[in-house]
């Protein structure tokens, strides 16, 4: 029998002298009875998961206001009413029964599955729903409210199990987009009966383990947080698994925990002190599979990634100077050497990234509205091209800088500090940009300061990927610089009013709005499509930057049947509420 874990006492030091490790303030849920005897699993029943940025907002479980926990557990334990599934294409009901509309896409209909409860017993039903949605609605500072506030006219309870949304105009993606997980977010549901008696649901933390808070339909339910550790233990009544729907997930408890930088994270992970990992680099990888041979990835050879959505990008603040001119864009397009990124960053497994979506096969036909000769100007760096667009705008090249007015031109490129991936692509760039004669400096932050100034535009360039969102179809992508107007610095952007590049073009608005209007399969769509793609090639609001990949390995020590290339059931991501699709999978080794 495998005894229970114990991290290995040179690990214990480097956590310590990291900061991750120490219980520091600690809420845990009621002593006695199963819950206890779960969160009191063996090692070898319990499922760990790598957490590559610090637990932000500990306290705040409310999953309809910013700086939330809800990415440590909730979202990737709660139900969704249908899951996109990326490796067949399919959309998978799960809460959902059935999600259909009438002919011209302005009424959807939702039949809910019978014998789903919340974790307390109490029935989950249309009621939960309409409560949720409208309190959205109701609220300007919540959730999706300018979301739903652009499409929903009406949500209407038929019965116990039937909701009828009424849209303000046809919605052809209105399943795909809201409740299937399309990238790594779902439009949450929550208890009215507990909701309905918040004083202020904008303020609510939704946090008190003492009466089961944050509450949801999943298989798990929080049972304690630490300073950066979240544990989960099994609900074993879980409806999934009580009406015969799904599996109830093998193991007892989750911990998710962030163990500090990536090297503590991979000696942690070596010692078999985590069952999955965050995206690492493909030499911690052969690291890690050379150290622990338990250890495997998504493919089985170089190299050995999973293809991410989100296509990785350069987000540029357009409200900003000088980079509110287009041209100016075009010159920090031409420094870039993309195939050095691809080298460096990502040491040879990615490719080039001359579009702001995924080459995904179901994307092709549309990226291939993209001239050759436009995407010629992404192959290769073009710093003659730059100079000239510098000289042209005033700029005089110095012993070391390009200068204006007595000024360096200079660009600050913020990071998230969790993601090595996008902070690796900004030192390589800032390399080339500093060779190139800009003063470029990179600064990393936490993921909720990175998040907050996206939206609120303090900032002047971030490495990131905020052009995320087509799998299959364009529009999802387009709208994301989809915009009424361009908001002022430091108000919050509030989609589709506004956005977060603060770039702002009449008629590619226009044009995404009517796409949003046809059918997948309307000819009309790539004649739209392809124009919009010239707006955005001639404008360049977000400079694309490469493909992105997930080298996200997973422990075979305690776990098996992980989603692979072979094995492709889900995608293989612990981050996304996909992952619930996961857990009823896996299986424990000897069982």
């Amino acid at each position: 029998m495998k005894q229970p874990y114990r991290l290995s006492p040179l690990i214990m030091v480097l956590l310590l002298l990291s900061g991750a490790c120490g219980e520091g303030e600690t809420v845990q849920g009621p002593k006695g009875g199963k819950l206890e005897a779960y969160f009191n699993a063996p090692r070898e029943e319990t499922l760990i998961i790598d957490r590559a940025g610090r637990l932000e907002g500990r306290h705040n479980w409310n999953p309809y206001v910013p700086g939330n926990a809800a990415g440590w557990g909730l979202s990737e334990f709660s139900d969704p009413l249908t899951l996109l599934n990326y490796g067949t294409g399919e959309i998978e009901n799960w809460m959902a029964e059935s999600f259909t509309s009438n002919e011209d896409y302005t009424i959807w209909t939702l039949k809910l599955r019978s014998g789903i409860t919340w974790h307390d017993g109490t029935p989950f039903t249309a009621v939960d729903v309409v409560y949720s949605t409208e309190l959205q609605i109701n609220h300007e500072t919540l959730g999706q409210h300018f979301t739903y506030e652009e499409w929903i006219e009406t949500v209407e309870m038929v019965d116990d199990l039937t909701v009828v949304y009424h849209l303000k105009k046809p919605n052809v993606r209105f399943k795909l987009e809201r409740y299937s997980d399309n990238l790594c977010g779902v439009d949450y549901f929550v208890p009215k009966h507990i909701w309905e008696n918040v004083e202020d649901p904008v303020t609510f933390k939704n946090f008190d383990l003492t009466r089961g808070l944050p509450m949801s339909t999943g298989p798990y339910i929080l049972y304690k947080v630490t300073t950066n550790e979240t544990i989960w233990v099994r609900h074993d009544d879980w409806w999934a698994a009580r009406t015969g729907f799904k599996k109830l997930p093998e193991p007892k408890k989750i911990i998710v925990s962030y163990g500090g930088t990536q090297e503590i994270r991979l000696a942690i992970g070596i010692d078999g002190g985590f069952d999955t990992m965050d995206d690492i680099t493909l030499g911690s990888f052969q690291a890690l599979a050379d150290r622990n041979p338990a250890w495997i990835a998504f493919q089985k050879g170089m190299p050995f990634i999973w293809p991410d959505p989100c296509a990785r990008s350069l987000s540029l603040n357009n409200a900003v100077e000088p980079w509110n001119d287009k041209e100016m864009r075009w010159a920090l397009s031409y420094i870039m050497d993309r195939q050095q990124i691809i080298d460096i960053a990502y040491e040879g497994t990615s490719t080039m990234g001359p579009y702001p979506w995924p080459l995904y096969p179901a994307m092709q036909k549309f990226t291939d509205l993209v001239p050759a000769e436009t995407v010629e100007k992404f192959i290769r760096p073009y710093p003659d091209k730059a100079a000239e667009i510098l000289i042209s705008r005033g700029y005089e090249k110095s012993d070391k800088y390009w200068m204006k007015d007595g000024e360096e031109l200079g660009l600050e490129i913020q990071v998230f500090e969790g993601i090595s991936e996008l902070e690796r692509i900004a030192d390589v760039y800032a390399e080339q940009l500093q060779r190139f004669g800009i003063n470029a400096v990179m600064v990393r932050l936490t993921g909720g300061t990175w998040s907050d100034n996206l939206a609120t535009g303090n900032y002047e360039a971030q490495s990131g990927w905020q052009t995320c969102g087509s799998i299959i179809e364009p529009w999802n992508t387009l709208r994301q610089l989809r915009s009424d107007r361009i908001a002022p610095i430091g108000e919050r952007f509030q989609l589709p009013q506004t956005n977060r590049f603060r770039w702002h073009h009449a008629e590619y608005s226009e044009i995404v709005d009517e796409i949003s209007r046809l059918d997948w399969d309307d000819p009309e769509l790539f004649r739209l499509t392809a124009r919009a793609l010239e707006i955005y090639y001639d404008e360049l609001p977000v400079i694309p930057t490469a493909q992105s990949k997930k080298l996200v390995p997973f422990n075979t020590t305690y776990w098996t049947n992980w989603p692979t290339q072979e094995n492709y059931y889900q995608r293989p991501v612990t981050w996304c509420p996909s992952f619930i699709g996961v857990l009823s999978e896996i299986r424990q080794v000897g069982r």
